[in-house]
């Protein structure tokens, strides 16, 4: 059997995750996802819930940057995130959110909390900032968690654009 090196130039999922030459700390609103490791549905528990959006509150608090609308949801975490002042890249922020969001996680358990990576897509305008939004606040309706947004403890916004 031969085996033919494979043509690093393709796209590969591993190496298109994030926009090529597309600056992330510019001043840009960013739709995220996180996911959990495994799609484990961790945070039907609500102190771990809590632990992880504190740790998401206080980094905000200390690096200054934008959160226009958050959900936590049972296995992952979607996100409307600005770099605003801080100049942090969105890798920076979400790095440092999984890390704070792990080491939290450890009071309960072990092991990894998220999987590798995450999704993002850049809001291009303000008709997609607020449908981003009304699709980040009906998550926990749309998965039958609860009949109105509002009632979701995980979900709010902090920023305004």
């Amino acid at each position: 059997m031969r085996i033919t090196p494979t043509n690093k130039n393709l796209p590969t999922r591993k190496n298109t995750i994030r926009l090529r030459g597309f600056d992330y700390s510019l001043r840009r609103v960013y739709f995220v996802t996180i996911v959990t490791l495994n799609r484990r549905k961790i945070f039907l528990n609500n102190a771990i819930a809590r632990a992880t959006l504190d740790c998401l509150f206080r980094l905000r608090e200390k690096r200054s940057f934008n959160l226009y609308q958050y959900c936590l949801m049972p296995d992952h975490f979607h996100g409307l995130i600005g770099s605003g002042p801080s100049g942090l890249s969105l890798s920076a922020i979400c790095g440092a959110f999984k890390s704070l969001s792990t080491t939290a996680y450890w009071r309960w358990s072990e092991g990894r909390l998220w999987q590798p990576r995450f999704f993002d897509h850049i809001i291009r305008n303000e008709q997609d900032f607020c449908e981003t939004t009304e699709y980040i606040r009906m998550n926990p309706v749309r998965k039958g968690l609860v009949s109105h947004w509002q009632d979701w403890p995980f979900t709010g916004a902090i920023d305004r654009l």
